[in-house]
């Protein structure tokens, strides 16, 4: 299961679509997936948790136990056609950058869905590919 920054980050923080995450991250704690996640993945939670810091809304050692927790759970792949993919992603889904679409490739690359908190993203793709899928549809919500 390939998972992205903003849907792994309500693992930790108190966000809408945090009991939902959790729902799910114990679902395929359940069934013994492998969460997966591209690089990137790293420095995205580290720059969101260090943003929460700069504004007060969460302390320095809790940003680290946090970044430490997420980190250890959820594995880094950096197959060598990722890179490439991406960029042929974006280009074809008209992204105006290629992060998204790493974690997309990742997924497709894996054979696997792609989980992200990002509606904008998945409207963006999931017509042509279905298997990126958005929290909300865990409760049955539709992307529209």
């Amino acid at each position: 299961m390939v998972v992205d920054a903003c849907l792994a980050l309500k693992w930790s923080l108190e966000e809408e679509d945090t009991k939902d995450a959790l729902a799910l991250w114990d679902q395929w704690q359940d069934s013994a997936e492998e969460v997966i996640a591209p690089p990137i993945f790293r420095s995205e939670v580290t720059n969101v948790l260090f943003r929460r810091v700069r504004r007060a809304q969460v302390r320095l050692d809790d940003a680290a136990s946090i970044l430490d927790f997420l980190i250890n759970i959820v594995a880094i792949r950096e197959p060598s056609p990722l890179y490439g993919r991406a960029l042929t992603l974006a280009e074809s889904l008209g992204q105006g950058s290629a992060y998204d679409t790493l974690y997309l490739a990742l997924a497709e690359l894996h054979d696997c869905e792609m989980w992200t908190a990002d509606r904008r993203f998945v409207r963006s793709a999931q017509t042509k590919f279905p298997r990126v899928r958005w929290i909300g549809e865990y409760r049955g919500e539709a992307v529209a």
